[in-house]
């Protein structure tokens, strides 16, 4: 029987935001940012997670300075040996310019970016977990999150995470990055940790739990449904469940 597993899913960290912006305002607001990570990883230690995952837009651009990756690698590396796994997102693409092109991010042992644009499955056998993901490229204009997601492999316990925009109407067609509730359903995947949306959204419309975390800090103030991360228990008697918490260092 698979054992009962703890995660923090969280996405859109968009760390160095407003880099255009050098006045003490910006950086303050950078500041905030910072701060609202290190929550995010407090959180993954008072909960005892076995994981964390960030479900896209780790980075706010590609011009994120690097001093801001050393911060971010240091930071992660505080957390070992739970695994940090991540995947990027439309504001952090792949690309020739990306900071992924330009920066090592793969010399934390505890950290496992899943940038593969054909998509890749993570097996940690030590936690019985299997992961899968795939890395966004903007020059992809037909990117798909969840293309590609094989079927069920063996009994551990299956997680999908997707950076993209859920398809709630017609409506939505012309949007990008699209998600749509067969695409989830139809996996059989335990649990599907979306990111892209700054509020947090619960979209499952079938058996498989489908959960926006929403932004653990919003770009905008106006946005008040953001500044969670989520604490997602995957038991195998009473299965999935997962409950809000705050972040947001200004509450």
């Amino acid at each position: 029987m698979r054992q009962p597993l703890r995660l923090i899913h969280s996405s859109d960290i968009h760390l160095d935001p407003y880099v255009g912006g050098d006045s003490d305002h910006w950086e303050e607001r950078r500041e905030l940012f910072r701060e609202t990570f290190l929550r995010v990883l407090a959180a993954t230690q008072e909960h005892q997670a076995d994981a964390l995952l960030i479900v896209g837009d780790v980075f706010d651009s590609s011009r994120v300075r690097p001093e801001t990756v050393e911060w971010f690698l240091e930071q992660v590396a505080s957390v070992a040996p739970t695994p940090v796994i991540a995947i990027n997102g439309n504001h952090d693409t792949l690309g020739e310019r990306s900071i992924y092109e330009r920066h090592d991010l793969q010399g934390v042992d505890n950290l496992h970016f899943i940038l593969e644009r054909d998509g890749r499955v993570l097996h940690l056998e030590e936690l019985d977990l299997v992961v899968w993901g795939r890395g966004y490229d903007e020059s992809d204009w037909h990117f798909r999150p969840l293309q590609g997601l094989p079927p069920r492999q063996h009994d551990a316990w299956h997680v999908a995470m997707a950076h993209g925009h859920f398809v709630r109407s017609e409506a939505d067609a012309h949007r990008s990055m699209l998600i749509e509730a067969e695409e989830i359903n139809g996996s059989e995947w335990d649990y599907v940790a979306l990111g892209h949306w700054e509020p947090h959204a619960d979209v499952t419309s079938g058996d498989v739990p489908a959960v926006y975390s929403g932004a653990p800090m919003p770009i905008s103030d106006a946005n008040t449904r953001a500044g969670w991360v989520l604490v997602v228990d995957l038991d195998p008697e009473l299965g999935v469940r997962w409950r809000r918490e705050n972040v947001d260092p200004r509450r």
